[in-house]
């Protein structure tokens, strides 16, 4: 079966993960990325804001029968939620949340609003009209987070230890940026499957040891029951306000005493540290191929086995190891 992941970039190990049940044809905007020597087919593209963008990859998924279509950059996510219904005439599946999903998760304002829509914990959210109060000399406890309400990854996000800080930053970031209570404890990476019912195949939370400009580069998986639990409730909720599919990556910090968790990002699509996920035994690749052939994972009842499809083990059900993950550079030569 084959499988099209777009701005490969160097997703190199998430590519040799897929490669273990797929044909992976990867594609990008630059030649210059060192992923394409490792799919087994490559092709540039145009830029996804640039004119032909989808039809290329229209042309792509019919000369390589592409079953699945993973999309890895954010700002193709929109482009290619519209072209879904396109996609699925020739076959194929996207494997992107639907666009409730996509507008929660990429805009941080829209995030804190539905956090706060279904009671799932995080940090407070000042109104503008407050961050001004305290600029002109309201009392308040610092440190604060400002972060854009369209950023990605660790992009455009700084800290206000006090008021000159928080006066500084909130000028510079141009007021669309969202300021909140600083979230205290262990902070978690939440690695998350989800078939296209929106079911969660896997809950893999790791803790972020080191983080090197926005990536991490060292984490470890900590199966954590009440951050399992947070997340599923979290997932829930999203499950309310649209269609979940595919990958996601939650983050959340837990209280050293593991008495409270506060969510602070829902992205959906892959994290860059999935690879502990698979190494630790989250078999991506294998569910993937399940939900291409039309199973619905977890689902007893399900429309796969009413088309007479046989029924499964539940994927959750398997043991996911605590494994430290040291990652390090590597280079490739043409």
């Amino acid at each position: 079966m084959n499988l099209l992941l777009t701005s490969i970039g160097k997703r190199i190990e998430l590519t040799e993960h897929l490669k273990t049940r797929f044909r992976v044809v990867g594609v990008d905007a630059s030649a210059m990325n060192p992923a394409k020597m490792f799919v087994d087919a490559f092709y540039q593209v145009p830029k996804c804001r640039e004119g032909g963008y989808v039809e290329t990859l229209f042309e792509i998924c019919r000369k390589e029968d592409i079953s699945l279509l993973v999309p890895l950059y954010e700002p193709e996510f929109f482009v290619l939620d519209e072209a879904r219904a396109r996609f699925e005439e020739i076959g194929v599946k996207l494997v992107l949340s639907d666009r409730q999903i996509l507008d929660v998760c990429s805009d941080k304002r829209k995030t804190a609003a539905f956090f706060e829509k279904y009671g799932i914990p995080a940090p407070e959210t000042l109104p503008a009209k407050e961050v001004e109060e305290i600029i002109a000399g309201k009392e308040a406890v610092y440190p604060f987070i400002l972060k854009p309400a369209g950023g990605m990854g660790s992009e455009g996000i700084f800290r206000a230890g006090n008021r000159r800080e928080l006066a500084f930053f909130y000028e510079y970031a141009g007021r669309d940026v969202l300021v909140q209570r600083c979230a205290a404890g262990r902070e978690y990476t939440i690695d998350v499957l989800c078939d296209f019912f929106g079911e969660p195949v896997y809950i893999v939370p790791r803790i972020r040891l080191e983080v090197i400009s926005g990536e991490v580069s060292k984490s470890r998986t900590d199966m954590r029951e009440c951050v399992i639990k947070g997340t599923e409730k979290l997932l829930a909720a999203l499950r309310e306000e649209g269609c979940v599919c595919g990958p996601m990556t939650i983050q959340c910090f837990l209280a050293e005493d593991d008495t409270s968790i506060s969510f602070i990002e829902i992205n959906p699509r892959f994290g860059g540290g999935v690879p502990l996920a698979f190494a630790a035994g989250a078999d991506y690749a294998e569910a993937l191929l399940k939900m291409a052939q039309g199973y619905a994972v977890n689902r007893p009842e399900s429309a796969a086995e009413a088309a007479g499809k046989p029924d499964w083990t539940s994927f959750r059900e398997r043991e996911i190891r605590e494994l430290t993950m040291l990652r390090y550079s590597s280079a490739v030569y043409e």
